[in-house]
């Protein structure tokens, strides 16, 4: 029944009940009027008064009664809480979707929601009729007016159902005190909603607590009201301890280089409604006095709307990684062992200095410097003492040149100093002589004592070159031919250097073609024996067939080596003169052939195996050929060949060092290598026969070899004097141009036999 036909009815009530009640006072008047009056007889005039009477006191009765009880309705209605607009309030109230009840104390309900029928699954009517008291258990009932009495203006309570047989055993109320004494507002608590937010809360709150970064939040006065234990452990402090107070005075900000202070990024993100993120190096100092790295980004806090709650800041201490990331950038910009710039910043600063000298019309100075016989001492002595001698260098390099040049080192025993807003190459002679004096000379490495000396090119801008580039390699061009022209020496580039390097580089290419041609072949130079001159041993030469021209070996040997073809062209060689030395040695077996190996060979690991293999397809015996190594690489790299030499000698080679005497070689080394041949080197063996005890070198070295059980070869004999005094003092073997001058396998039967037949005439 809705409100309309319920103010009908009500209105019909009233009338039919104003009727009733003026018909009795109507009788009343006319019984009283007419009888004292005397006048009752007269029929008409009393029906007439009496429809008269009738109506006017219906309509009176009828406007007194309904606006009396209107009046009480409208009256209860305002102390109940609707106040004058009652009935709207009214509908609005259980028309709304929330379970809603007003529940008077005694557990009547006054009006209950549709949310409220609805998730009770009962009717309005119902629901009224019971109360909250029909429909909760006695013991809700008692915790209900218990709170009534003791409990909170808001509590939420839970209550049991009566006789409940659906799936909801019970309700959970929150009620709340209403300015009306005895009234209550309840409202119904989704349970599953509730339990879900703040499974939601707590999430987030494990999640803020959990997350790498630390967050701080504020309020809109920009003072702290949260932290999370990442921001707690960085600023050494608790939320508690900071809760309230001025976010510029917990987190001061400041910019890492300069050390200026930063705006208050919190403040910046609420004024302008969006996220701040800082990109510079941001870094604050808490108040233990450290100081952190950190990347920032702040936000506002939206409630609903665009209402402000306040802002939020999240903060990556980046202390360790940006400590590592300058480490990283100093390692990628200087020398690991010395700390010096690297060849990277080297180039970046040449640029810069080529466009200063550029706009201020000067010039400087690139020098590249190189440790002579650093090798020998990094081998010798160990890679430990020669990385303490790079330091010392280094330190000694940076010492005698002015705080704005540059020392640069650029790899292995090469430096660079890089000399700015020079006058002349006189002011440059100046420069070099300065840092060959401080930082040439003698070493002290852990009891050990080194003498160094450089070898320097130098470059000058403009005049050798306008760029970096140009300027880098022109320098590095004279220090190649100051290393050629002697140690402890410096070159100035000049255009001749690069005509030089291309006839070099052109003498590589017209090797390499040459190899590919097979214009290379073997020559042969006999070896005497001292008393006898019978030839005992052969030595392969290599010979370049050059047109019409044949090359010797001295001439393009460095070449090759630099080219990196040398051991192919060895092997090569090896493979022409073998076949022949099958031939001879059929008919003289005590012949030798002598092979001249370099260091690469050696450190080859497949040499071994491919000259066995030469051997095995020739049937050929390794003990009828010796292996010539060279004394001064040798020295340098006697640690590495031990091994192979070892192996080579359990094959059954025969082992020699060549031009023995130049490289100060220690006799114990020469016992722990167990060579079978020296052969002194032809420097000395020239010496015979000049100035007064010139020949004494040559007569050492005899003495040493015997000393040491080993065959003495002497090369380089030029003449009958030479022979025979080294003959005299004990050499083994003779070798030179006095005998043979080397020569191809075409006349080396005639050599062979002609020997022979001496040998067997005597």
């Amino acid at each position: 029944m809705n409100r309309l036909t319920q103010k009908l009815l009500l209105s019909f009530f009233f009338l039919l009940v104003g009727l009733s009640f003026g018909i009795q006072i109507s009788q009343f008047v006319e019984n009283w009027l007419f009888t004292e009056a005397g006048h009752y007889g007269n029929e008409s005039l009393i029906e007439l008064f009496n429809y008269f009477s009738l109506a006017i006191t219906g309509f009176v009765m009828a406007v007194v009664l309904g606006g009396g009880v209107i009046y009480l309705a409208r009256k209860k209605q305002q102390e109940i809480g609707f106040g004058e607009h009652g009935e709207l309030y009214y509908e609005v109230f259980r028309e709304s979707l929330n379970g809603q009840f007003l529940v008077c104390e005694n557990g009547t309900l006054y009006a209950v929601s549709q949310g409220f029928c609805r998730q009770l699954a009962e009717p309005e009517e119902a629901l009224t009729a019971i109360g909250l008291k029909g429909l909760i258990d006695e013991r809700s009932f008692e915790r209900f007016v218990l709170w009534q009495s003791e409990g909170e203006d808001f509590e939420q309570l839970s209550f049991e159902l009566n006789n409940s047989e659906g799936k909801q055993k019970e309700l959970v109320v929150s009620l709340n005190h209403t300015h009306l004494t005895g009234v209550y507002l309840g409202q119904l608590v989704d349970v599953d909603k509730q339990s879900e937010l703040q499974k939601q809360h707590e999430l987030l709150a494990i999640t803020l607590s959990s997350v790498g970064d630390g967050v701080i939040c504020t309020d809109t006065n920009n003072r702290i009201t949260f932290m999370n234990p990442v921001a707690e452990a960085v600023l050494a402090l608790l939320t508690d301890e900071v809760k309230g107070q001025a976010f510029e005075e917990v987190v001061p900000l400041f910019q890492e280089d300069s050390k200026e202070p930063i705006d208050d990024p919190m403040r910046q993100s609420m004024t302008e409604l969006q996220t701040v993120c800082l990109n510079e190096l941001i870094c604050f100092r808490n108040h233990l006095g450290l100081d952190f790295a950190i990347e920032v980004c702040c936000s506002p806090i939206f409630l609903r709307g665009d209402k402000i709650a306040g802002a939020v800041l999240v903060f990556q201490d980046v202390t360790e990684s940006r400590l590592l990331r300058k480490k990283m950038n100093h390692l990628a910009h200087h020398d690991a062992l010395t700390g010096l710039p690297n060849r990277l910043l080297l180039q970046d600063r040449l640029v810069q200095s080529c466009k200063r000298a550029k706009r201020h019309k000067h010039q400087f100075a690139l020098i590249f410097l190189d440790l002579n016989k650093f090798k020998a001492i990094n081998d010798s002595l160990g890679h430990d003492n020669g990385d303490e001698l790079l330091k010392q260098v280094a330190k000694r390099l940076t010492a005698s040149i002015r705080a704005c040049d540059t020392v640069s080192r650029i790899g292995g025993d090469e430096f660079v100093l890089l000399i700015d807003s020079m006058e002349d190459r006189r002011h440059v002679r100046l420069v070099v002589d300065k840092v060959f004096q401080a930082s040439g000379g003698h070493y002290e490495l852990r009891a050990t004592q080194v003498n160094v000396s450089f070898s320097a090119g130098v470059a000058l801008y403009p005049d050798d070159g306008e760029n970096a580039d140009s300027l880098m390699k022109s320098a590095d061009t004279a220090m190649y031919r100051a290393k050629k022209v002697g140690h402890s020496n410096y070159q100035f580039y000049c255009p001749e250097l690069d005509k030089e390097a291309e006839l070099y580089l052109e003498k590589e290419t017209a090797m390499i073609q040459a190899l590919h041609q097979k214009a290379f072949l073997p020559h042969f130079q006999p070896i005497l024996n001292a008393q006898t001159l019978v030839i005992e041993k052969l030595e392969v030469l290599a010979r370049w067939q050059c047109g019409d021209e044949l090359i010797v070996a001295e001439q393009f040997v460095d070449v090759a080596e630099s080219a990196g073809i040398n051991g192919h062209l060895s092997m090569y060689v090896f493979e022409l003169a073998i076949p022949q030395f099958v031939t001879w040695s059929e008919r003289y077996p005590n012949l030798q052939l002598c092979l001249n190996l370099s260091i690469k060979h050696l450190l080859n690991g497949m040499f071994s195996e491919q000259l066995m293999t030469l051997l095995e397809k020739y049937q050929l015996k390794p003990q009828q050929f010796e292996l010539e190594i060279a004394e001064q690489p040798l020295l340098e790299r006697a640690d590495e060949l031990t091994a192979t030499l070892d192996s080579l000698r359990q094959l059954g080679f025969h082992l020699a060092i060549d031009d023995f005497g130049v490289g100060h070689t220690n006799p114990s080394l020469l016992r722990e290598l167990h060579f079978d041949s020296i052969k002194i080197d032809p420097s000395f063996v020239n010496e015979i026969g000049g100035a007064e005890h010139q020949d004494d070198l040559a007569m050492v070295m005899i003495n040493i070899a015997k000393s040491l059980g080993v065959n003495c070869i002497a090369e380089g004999v030029e003449c009958e004097l030479q022979a025979k005094a080294l003959a005299e003092n004990g050499c083994d073997q003779l070798q030179g141009h006095f005998f043979s001058k080397p020569v191809p396998s075409s006349e080396v039967d005639l050599l062979l036999e002609k020997s022979f037949k001496q040998s067997s005439d005597l």
